[in-house]
């Protein structure tokens, strides 16, 4: 049996083959399983595919990133602060407001970098002492692993000094006792004539 090309299939699957194509097309679909079977695949592709919607683009819901945002808001409280003073001001002289608030304001800097030196050396002292509490550890070991093999070491010295006395007191007295077992008493002469 002849299968028609896939090129012939493709006006019959979109309704644009012509009439007499569509007929020979059909007849042959009711004759061959397989190529039913392969026309209804490519259908329900194209259905999945009529039926598929790209998702929907979402609106943003903020179009000023956040840096955007604290600098507006930054601008609107000084906008809001420096028209205030303006207002309320009623035409006082600069340089004496400068000099009644710098003192004020010096004062409260210190008082936050001192808060903010005292907070970081604790936190940073913290630090320092567990990394030196560490480091005394491992150098108390290392320490102590140093003491116990020269420990080791005097015990044997010792030890091996103590053996040999120990061996040249027990040669001398072998020595000795040699000696002694080897003894004879001399007769004494006087002794045997009173006898």
């Amino acid at each position: 049996m002849n299968h028609p090309e896939r090129e012939e299939w493709v006006p019959f699957l979109y309704g644009e083959a012509k009439p007499e194509m569509r007929r020979q097309l059909a007849a042959h679909l009711d004759a061959c399983a397989e190529c039913r079977a392969e026309i209804e695949g490519w259908q329900r592709s194209l259905r999945r595919l009529d039926h598929w919607r790209l998702p929907a683009k979402r609106l943003r819901a903020e179009w000023f990133p956040p840096v955007l945002r604290w600098a507006a808001a930054t601008a609107l409280v000084l906008g809001l602060g420096i028209g205030l003073g303006r207002f309320t001001a009623g035409g006082a002289d600069a340089e004496k407001v400068r000099a009644r608030i710098e003192p004020q304001l010096r004062e409260t800097l210190r008082q936050e970098m001192t808060l903010l030196v005292r907070e970081e050396m604790s936190r940073t002292s913290a630090t320092t002492l567990a990394a030196a509490g560490d480091q005394a550890e491992k150098l108390l070991a290392a320490y102590n692993t140093i003491q116990q093999t020269r420990r080791a070491e005097d015990l044997d010295r010792l030890y091996l000094a103590i053996k040999k006395q120990l061996d040249t007191v027990a040669i001398n007295t072998q020595r000795e006792f040699v000696q002694l077992a080897d003894y004879v008493r001399p007769t004494d002469p006087n002794r045997s004539l009173q006898q």
